[in-house]
């Protein structure tokens, strides 16, 4: 693997992360990560071209095969980009459980390739790119394409352009470009390019890299076309000791912008702090910089809003009609999800089970309901209610039952900070309950339906 230096752009609260690496010769690995902004803009690597040597190519998957759930090969050569940072369609991934995979790209011809970039966006583990890229003219004596990852082992006809690994010191989500091109000319003559992919994390079964475009470039880079970037409207701001860092970006929805600054900033700026010490952990570290985006329904149909990592989405259509109603906390319910960061789906646990949904989304809920806007009732039961609903049930209901599990235990057992805490430390099993309260979660689910 290829090691170096990482450093941040300063002035950006996007925070750039930038590697330029020497790696054999000539040949060089630009890596820049962006973890803030959108629409992959970074401060050397442009974005991604429409026009490329690889968009008339024909990409193949030879090995491993693609996520029934991805946009499939041809997202590496549309010359378009995903609409967010958890966009399945927008992006080319392997399916789940894939350790390695194989892709191919034939240009019908041996021409002089001085670049290829790879871009990825997701946000968390499936952004990093780890792959190694071979380069063949075809006519190579013994030159055969590959038919399984095992045959990368003595492979022949080939050859080792590059191994790419976009992870250095520990950077994950966001957007990531990687850039190979060499000093003093072009990377080769070449028909052929073969991608061995692989898994960014092999603990993982969700660990696939989300590709967003893959471009190669015969020419000058400078004469491409690029994908067309709007422009781009936020409001920044930060807590007053600087700890926590927000911008909402409005670029889809400039007619809430004076909401955001009038009653979403004040909610956001008090509310974050808190809950970051309703939910600590021994030596975590919450997220620092928190983006939030309005996008139109289209693009997250019938959903109010979602958090991804550190990045909020908010439906335009669906906070305009509730400015005055629930918007506020919905966000208090993202931003919650924010702080908790429980592993990722198919993540080895250290000696628990996975933290089940009810509760993923029923500590939001609470703090929403009982802490945030208690005077709203939102999550209010009815004793008739109570006696035929589940205490599983997630979102006002779970709240409702987390609400009466806390009260009924002494201050000092904080609950729900030892709920929290196993769940984003992997050991949380369902005998917790009957640890830190006496009681199992059966019974406490039958007291909470009787009383």
């Amino acid at each position: 693997m290829i090691a170096g230096g990482l450093f941040s752009v300063p002035g950006l609260l996007s925070l750039f992360a930038m590697l330029q690496l020497p790696v054999q010769d000539s040949l060089r690995l630009s890596v820049q990560t962006d973890r803030g902004s959108e629409h992959f803009r970074f401060p050397d690597i442009p974005p991604p071209a429409v026009n490329d040597a690889g968009a008339e190519g024909m990409w193949r998957v030879i090995a491993g095969r693609a996520d029934v759930n991805s946009g499939g090969i041809t997202c590496l050569n549309d010359g378009r980009i995903p609409t967010n940072a958890d966009d399945p369609r927008g992006n080319f991934f392997l399916a789940a459980g894939t350790v390695e995979g194989l892709i191919t790209l034939d240009l019908q011809k041996s021409v002089p390739i001085g670049e290829v970039v790879s871009y990825s966006w997701h946000t968390g583990g499936r952004a990093p790119q780890v792959y190694t890229l071979y380069g063949a003219t075809g006519d190579e004596s013994g030159f055969v394409v590959p038919d399984t990852v095992a045959d990368v082992a003595d492979l022949r006809g080939w050859t080792k352009i590059a191994d790419v690994d976009s992870r250095p010191n520990g950077a994950q989500g966001g957007q990531h470009a990687v850039r190979l091109d060499r000093a003093d000319g072009v990377l080769g003559n070449f028909r052929h390019l073969l991608i061995s992919i692989r898994s960014t994390d092999r603990g993982d079964r969700f660990g696939q890299t989300f590709f967003s475009e893959i471009d190669v470039v015969t020419g000058d880079p400078a004469e491409l076309r690029r994908v067309e970037l709007p422009a781009v409207r936020e409001i920044s701001f930060t807590t007053s000791d600087n700890s926590y860092e927000f911008c909402v970006e409005t670029t889809q929805a400039q007619e809430l912008e004076e909401w955001t600054e009038r009653d979403l900033k004040p909610v956001i700026l008090e509310w974050y702090p808190r809950i970051v010490q309703l939910l600590p952990g021994q030596g975590y570290q919450p997220p620092r910089r928190v983006r939030f985006r309005f996008l139109p329904d289209a693009d997250m149909p019938g959903i109010p809003a979602y958090a991804a990592g550190s990045v909020i989405s908010l439906n335009r259509e669906w906070f305009r009609g509730q400015l005055q109603g629930e918007a506020p906390g919905c966000v208090v319910h993202e931003l919650v999800h924010v702080v908790q960061q429980y592993p990722a789906r198919g993540r080895r646990l250290r000696d628990g089970a996975a933290v089940p949904g009810w509760l993923v989304e029923g500590i939001p809920d609470y703090i929403r309901w009982f802490l945030f806007e208690p005077e709203r009732g939102g999550a209010r039961l009815s004793a008739e209610r109570r006696r035929v609903a589940k205490h599983d049930a997630s979102y006002r209901v779970s709240a409702n039952f987390l609400d009466w599990v806390i009260r009924r235990q002494p201050a000092d057992a904080r609950i729900l900070e030892q709920l929290n805490a196993a769940a984003r430390e992997g050991r949380y099993t369902p005998e917790l309950w009957q640890k830190l309260t006496g009681s199992t979660e059966q019974q406490l689910a039958e007291e909470w339906r009787s009383e």
